[in-house]
């Protein structure tokens, strides 16, 4: 009886704890509601404000992913077996991307922007050439501010790759993503083309040589009939039939080099699809920042959230004289 009567009081402490915690911090806060509210209210006004004369940003964006080796049409298994085809597909596409070279590519290119009259690459879009600096720092600046406004993301599982580009023009933001897409493509089609270029060679090359070895094995078996055309032996025969099925097989590899060699070279002037582009990049009039509403509220509530921390903290250092102390000590020294 007398350890739930002690837990009773314990309880009932706690609970009056909570009360006088309750009642106080809202005591704090009636306290000094101007301070409160006037801090509140001109970080509200200031970010109205803000959204108001911000510069307005769109966003532009594409969804591609790669051509997958069951994509590759009938002449994907000689690829393959000469290895070819899987070098482009295989590559990991956003590190493509982002690689300085297709940067170079974007940046360089020429757009047709609003605000000049004629049309410019990024360098001179975001005015880099004004700066007294030599090319390839202009170049290395104009990389890392491509980064910042790029953003590239792929799905691990299905392969799907999202392209996205924020500037404060529209069409600009949309013809980047384009010219993304073109850069990509003509570089994996270079790579493929180049690839093909040699298996062209190293194949041409192998069947010089199997014609050559064909002919030989053929005056060879001629030798041997010319000096064995009136002996009959088991071992004779035995060895005639080893040189024909050797020339035999030699015709089978010159025929399929042949072949390959053909093979190759309508592969070489055709245009492979080396990206599926799933969704074309559209010029959208909405902008994605500043969000007005979205940084309006969430600027208002971080606002009064401080302003109660400061007299909250102002409260608690006058109930322990940390100021008188801090004046103490620092006196001291």
């Amino acid at each position: 009886m007398h350890e739930n009567e002690i837990r009773s009081e314990i309880n009932r402490a706690n609970n009056q704890k909570n009360d006088i915690d309750f009642y106080y911090l809202f005591g704090i806060m009636w306290r000094y509601r101007i301070f409160i509210f006037l801090l509140t209210s001109i970080v509200g006004v200031l970010s109205i404000i803000y959204v108001l004369v911000a510069t307005p940003q769109y966003m532009s964006f594409v969804s591609l992913y790669p051509i997958t080796k069951d994509q590759g049409g009938p002449l994907k298994e000689l690829a393959v077996s000469l290895g070819l085809g899987t070098k482009p597909e295989g590559y990991y596409l956003p590190e493509v991307l982002e690689s300085r070279r297709i940067s170079k590519m974007v940046i360089l290119q020429k757009y047709k922007v609003e605000a000049f009259k004629d049309s410019v690459n990024l360098i001179q879009y975001w005015k880099l050439d004004k700066l007294d600096l030599p090319e390839t720092r202009i170049m290395e600046a104009a990389i890392l501010h491509l980064g910042g406004v790029v953003k590239i993301k792929d799905d691990k599982e299905t392969g799907l790759i999202n392209v996205s580009i924020i500037t404060t023009d529209k069409k600009l933001s949309t013809d980047i993503v384009n010219y993304y897409c073109e850069a990509i493509t003509e570089y994996l089609q270079m790579e493929l083309h180049i690839q093909i270029t040699k298996s062209i060679k190293f194949t041409e090359d192998r069947l010089n040589e199997v014609q050559a070895e064909l002919i030989q094995d053929e005056e060879n078996l001629v030798i041997f009939q010319e000096k064995n055309s009136k002996i009959v032996a088991p071992t004779l025969t035995m060895e005639y039939r080893r040189l024909s099925n050797k020339i035999e097989m030699t015709r089978s590899v010159l025929l399929l080099l042949q072949k390959q060699v053909e093979l190759l070279k309508i592969e070489e002037v055709r245009k492979k699809p080396v990206l599926n582009i799933l969704d074309q990049p559209d010029i959208f009039d909405k902008p994605v920042k500043p969000t007005k509403r979205k940084t309006v509220i969430v600027n208002t509530i971080v606002s009064f959230i401080m302003a109660f921390l400061i007299v909250l903290f102002k409260e608690k250092a006058q109930s322990h004289n940390v100021i008188e102390k801090l004046k103490n000590e620092l006196r001291s020294k």
